[in-house]
């Protein structure tokens, strides 16, 4: 009996195909330069008269672009750093984030120390309702009135 190999595609992480665009673009310039200084493309175009060859200038002009590109894609690659990704285990009740067996870390601290993100609290609308109606049950917080209740 023949086995049947399936294989799942895994998309790519944006920045890694940033990066590999960024990559494309410095080897086109790249070509650019040395496609000019091999066959002078302001006379093939243009018809301008045939300028002078500077072999040291495009080589020059290639060292600038690769370090420049070198620069540029490792800054994208830097960047990837601070972006999350993977399975983080979140408790259901208090929202920490599991680090290994013994040890639990607030999801706010775990995410603000491995990215840029910020974090800002606050309660949404029908968790209001719903704690309000609590501690109504409760007796800890007196009922809203009704008239209040039709304007809100």
């Amino acid at each position: 009996m023949e086995m049947t190999r399936i294989t799942i595609w895994k998309r790519p992480n944006p920045l890694e195909w940033i990066a590999f665009w960024q990559f494309l673009g410095f080897l086109m310039l790249l070509a650019v330069v040395w496609v000019d200084q091999v066959l002078d493309l302001q006379e093939v175009f243009f018809g301008a008269s045939r300028t002078k060859d500077s072999w040291q200038g495009a080589a020059i002009l290639t060292v600038a672009i690769i370090v420049i590109g070198f620069i540029t894609i490792a800054h994208t690659f830097v960047q990837q750093r601070h972006v999350l990704h993977g399975f983080l285990r979140v408790c259901t009740y208090c929202k920490r984030i599991k680090l290994d067996n013994q040890r639990w870390e607030q999801m706010e601290k775990y995410v603000s120390e491995r990215s840029h993100a910020e974090f800002s609290h606050g309660i949404c609308p029908e968790c209001f309702r719903r704690t309000v109606a609590e501690l109504e049950a409760q007796g800890l917080v007196a009922p809203e009135p009704a008239e209040r209740k039709n304007h809100a």
